[in-house]
């Protein structure tokens, strides 16, 4: 076992007392968050709030699901292009996600809800789902997927396995597993295809793995076309999904896949082939590439947080490998307490990370709140008033070395049923 999942052991171990005082916070933020916003928006019309306002960036998103010749899906991601309109990402769902997110007694994945004939028909699943607005969508065949993606000739993958297409007669082989050169047309087959041996997400990395090699495509063309932009100089939205797709592939893309999290037994009596997405791992992704379309369901406050640590401050930490799973633990336990994050920034700072973690709010009514459940949740906490309004965001938390510090002695609220022991032998 390294040293890295040694501190990570003795930290579940320890976590329990530190998931009482989370506990705790819980209603103290809960409680006091949703009051101080209800006051908050009483007092709206009282004066005019001179601050500046700045919006979160526009990053039009749209839903492609990829049907096979039967009409069931096959492949599912989420297209968001980055602000100046060109280039962003492609986000890989599996196809038998849970559209009850591990909720209630029934399990129904993508797959049992899924209509080729309409578009429709999963994107409020898939919304709810990944705490995220879709704005586009389109179901595709071969053939359309084939068209949309024709500025690719052919492709270089590593297959996992072995890629079947269960519905055709024979071996329904289309690509054997290893390295080789695809047409697109095999690839768009290939995308296309279910195999029904097994679960559905057990052949998920083969979508991974295809969608991962097309975005490395990217760009098409160097320079790309100019986007027209509107008279403020902002690039307009594509009126399509095909327009999206293109404008996509002008420019750098970044492939990610959402993680998922174990499904008891008991969560699932019947049987069903299904997998839930870890709703921590998802608003992470999103709130990273398209904040302005990350939902924000729970009733408490919305954050925006800031990890700027350098490689050298989380090495010597020992705690995590990088600043997203750090991030993603906040995540998860502020959702825990029916607080939203809609915004997430882990890019490194030139000079790492600040000592003392910084939470800058939009209201002073949110002061006093903060500065009891700051030391829970952040460590060691500055509160001030921003001078800055961020458009949908009650609080700024620029997070310090001294979370760190805090979370080595489990001084700061850690849930243990999610925080998973690793080994590297």
């Amino acid at each position: 076992m390294t040293a890295l999942a040694e501190r990570r052991k003795h930290r579940t171990i320890f976590g329990a007392l530190a998931s009482v005082l989370l506990v705790v916070a819980a209603g103290a933020l809960f409680t006091v968050g949703v009051l101080t916003l209800s006051n908050s928006e009483e007092g709206e019309a009282v004066g005019v709030d001179e601050r500046p306002v700045v919006a979160l960036p526009d990053t039009p998103n749209a839903m492609l699901a990829v049907a096979d010749r039967e009409g069931r899906l096959a492949s599912l991601v989420v297209m968001t292009l980055l602000p100046e309109g060109q280039g962003g990402s492609i986000v890989t769902v599996p196809v038998n996600a849970d559209a009850t997110a591990g909720f209630g007694a029934q399990r129904r994945p993508l797959t049992e809800l899924f209509d080729a004939d309409d578009p429709e028909s999963i994107v409020g699943a898939v919304e709810e789902m990944l705490t995220l607005t879709i704005e586009q969508s389109a179901v595709v065949g071969v053939d359309e997927l084939v068209e949309i993606l024709k500025p690719i000739d052919s492709l270089e993958v590593d297959l996992p396995e072995d890629v079947v297409d269960s519905s055709l007669t024979g071996s329904g082989l289309i690509a054997a597993a290893g390295p080789q050169a695809l047409r697109l047309l095999l690839v768009a087959q290939a995308l296309a295809s279910v195999n029904t041996e097994g679960e559905s997400y057990d052949h998920h990395d083969v979508d991974v793995e295809l969608w991962s090699q097309l975005a490395r495509t990217a760009p098409v063309s160097v320079p790309p076309e100019p986007v027209e932009v509107d008279e403020f100089g902002l690039p307009i939205p594509p009126d399509t999904v095909e327009e999206l797709v293109m404008r996509l592939w002008e420019g750098d893309i970044e492939v990610r896949d959402v993680a998922v999290i174990p499904l008891l037994e008991s969560d699932n009596p019947t049987g069903s082939d299904v997998v839930v997405v870890d709703r921590a791992d998802a608003v992470l992704v999103f709130a990273q590439v398209s904040p302005a379309l990350v939902s924000t369901p729970n009733p408490a406050m919305a954050f925006r947080i800031e990890a700027a640590y350098s490689d050298e401050q989380l090495k010597a930490s020992g705690l995590f490998e990088s600043s997203s799973e750090l991030v993603r633990g906040i995540t998860r336990e502020l959702l825990f307490v029916q607080a939203n994050v809609v915004s997430i920034d882990t890019a490194p700072a030139a000079d790492g990370a600040p000592a003392v973690t910084r939470i800058e709010v939009a209201d002073e009514r949110f002061i006093d709140d903060m500065e009891i459940a700051g030391p829970i949740f952040f460590g060691e906490s500055v509160v001030v008033v921003s001078s800055t309004l961020l458009d949908g965001v009650d609080a700024v938390v620029v997070l310090g070395t001294g979370y760190l510090d805090a979370r080595e002695r489990n001084d700061v609220g850690v849930i243990v049923a999610k925080d998973t022991v690793e080994s590297d032998d």
